[in-house]
């Protein structure tokens, strides 16, 4: 069948949805490492495995993003390494890893370290990294949004040419190579999945279609910016002749209250919102499960294969998955 250029981008898309609404969806949770001991954490952990969960994953901070920055906020790769070694079947990760705070090279091996501590359990997520005043606090150069995408996808051609050839030598910009040694490699072949974090159509998007398995979806995306954002996607994979493109969408949404009478779907704006506080409010799921299935409906009719819930909170993670997976499995 001979399809137009445009008409096969839009073809492409419509294919992608239908397939990831004929799919079992996928649910993982993120875990903030805010507050909680190690010994919470990995009772935590221990808890979304058993529930049925498909995937948990850490944020990468250095400090907690809302609130009082003096409390407790563990360093997202020790953890996991320690957390990934404590949960034999569910499959591990950070959402996402800062690209600005570790050398590529250094977070290859990390991540080809939790590899093999996970089994081969490992997703690779990253991102260019966001938190300005964080970068600020620890003295990280943070950038302009365009340089930190060019750094990033620097980065992971360092890192996928390091898991990928024999002695990689490359000089770029900002990151270089001299016939690496890389040993030993991940256990995953050709390498874990690379999930990459981000939306914006200029520099993140195209990066998203070069280098992802996975796109992932973050807080404050609306499920019609998610579609236009998904017709970029498929255009610059087609324009890239990447095939088979982007395999899977997770959408990051943050899990509140789940009642049994009907609430409010978007809570009243605190007194004092700030940027972030306002992707959460857009992102939150609370009501009745009736009312958190229907708006996670709206993301995989939009092309989600995944759902990643925000929360640390046990009665909360137990009732989604009591209540709320089974209508998507």
């Amino acid at each position: 069948m001979n399809v137009a250029p445009r008409a096969g981008v839009v073809l492409c898309a419509v294919l992608f949805a239908t397939v990831a609404q004929a799919a079992p969806v996928r649910f993982g949770v993120q875990t903030p490492a805010e507050d909680l001991t190690y010994e919470q954490m990995r009772e935590t952990w221990r808890l979304i495995e058993s529930l049925g969960y498909d995937s948990v994953w850490l944020a990468d901070h250095l400090a907690p993003v809302l609130g009082d920055k003096d409390r407790p906020y563990h360093e997202a790769w020790t953890l996991l390494a320690a957390l990934a070694a404590q949960t034999p079947r569910i499959r591990v990760g950070v959402l996402v890893t800062s690209n600005t705070f570790r050398p590529p090279a250094l977070l290859a091996k990390m991540a080809t370290t939790v590899d093999h501590v996970s089994g081969g359990r490992l997703a690779l997520g990253i991102g260019a990294g966001w938190e300005e005043a964080e970068h600020r606090a620890f003295g990280i150069a943070f950038h302009t949004a365009k340089e930190r995408a060019a750094r990033l996808g620097e980065a992971l051609e360092v890192i996928t040419r390091l898991w990928r050839d024999d002695h990689p030598t490359m000089t770029g910009r900002y990151y270089a190579l001299e016939r690496a040694p890389f040993a030993p490699p991940p256990l995953q072949r050709p390498h874990p999945p690379i999930v990459v974090g981000g939306q914006g159509p200029q520099w993140i998007m195209p990066l998203v279609a070069r280098w992802a398995d996975e796109w992932n979806v973050p807080l404050g995306i609306t499920p019609g910016a998610m579609r236009e954002r998904l017709r970029g996607l498929e255009a610059e994979c087609t324009r890239l002749a990447r095939s088979p493109c982007v395999r899977d969408v997770s959408v990051f949404l943050v899990l509140g209250r789940i009642t049994d009478a009907p609430v409010a779907e978007t809570p009243p704006a605190p007194a004092a919102m700030t940027p972030f506080l306002e992707k959460v409010i857009v992102s939150l799921l609370q009501g009745t499960p009736e009312q958190i299935t229907a708006k996670i409906r709206t993301y995989v009719d939009a092309g989600a294969s995944s759902v990643i819930v925000v929360s640390t909170d046990h009665a909360r993670l137990r009732r989604f998955a009591a209540d709320v997976m089974p209508a998507f499995r």
